[in-house]
């Protein structure tokens, strides 16, 4: 079945194999003409499914084919998918990233939990980047994690934090070349290399639009109070 979604301001033509992933996007399906066009095989398919240790069903399996292929497009249009949760507080973004298992997820809850009402979770897990003249926005995708944390909104990205776990709670904001090893395995990196080298170069201008933080953070809800205090200061 062939349907059209919004993705961070783009209009894309997916040529699903699937119900499942008609579902997944109805809240972001339109009628507008696509920028581009996705689809895949189910050869794919099956090289999906047998990547991961786990056995999901193929429409599942699919769906996460056809968002690889969007983020190989996406860097022609200055835009990139990031790992990450993006959390709007009183109209300003902010991202946090960490290898799975790490905690960002809970640390949004907390957020939620301190701030209530204030907090606004865009996306929970893998959000668009869209890298413009004036600043990043982030933009939310049904693509947000088990939890399922989205709801097709975007906003100005104002900081990006990288989590670390530590038995006390502190945050800076530090230079992005002493932590891009950590920031690069969390960037969607495309297998072609003009895209991927495109990537790069949005990776950089990201880098000099928003500032990096590296929060040391344990699950108590001071952990939120450290992280708003210290990228909303000043």
């Amino acid at each position: 079945m062939n349907f059209c979604v919004n993705f961070s301001d783009l209009t894309i033509e997916i040529n699903s194999i699937y119900q499942y992933t008609y579902d997944f996007c109805k809240d972001y399906i339109c009628n507008q003409s696509p920028d581009f066009s996705v689809e895949t095989t189910e050869e794919k398919i099956d090289a999906e499914i047998a990547s991961v240790d786990f056995n999901p069903p193929r429409g599942y399996a699919e769906c996460i084919c056809l968002y690889r292929e969007i983020a190989e497009k996406l860097p022609t249009y200055n835009r990139c998918v990031f790992h990450g949760a993006v959390i709007e507080y009183e109209g300003r973004g902010f991202l946090f990233t960490a290898p799975s298992g790490t905690g960002k997820t809970t640390h949004i809850r907390l957020w939620k939990k301190c701030f209530g009402d204030k907090v606004n979770i865009v996306n929970g897990d893998k959000p668009i980047l869209n890298i413009g003249n004036d600043g990043v926005v982030a933009y939310s995708t049904p693509y947000a994690g088990k939890e399922g944390y989205q709801n097709h909104s975007s906003v100005a990205l104002c900081g990006i934090c990288l989590i670390k776990r530590g038995e006390e709670n502190r945050i800076e904001r530090v230079n992005p070349g002493q932590y891009l090893t950590d920031i690069i395995k969390q960037i969607y990196m495309p297998f072609a290399p003009e895209q991927s080298i495109k990537t790069l170069e949005l990776l950089d201008n990201i880098l000099s639009k928003v500032p990096l933080y590296v929060l040391h953070c344990n699950i108590s809800e001071e952990a939120a109070i450290t992280a708003l205090e210290g990228m909303t200061k000043g």
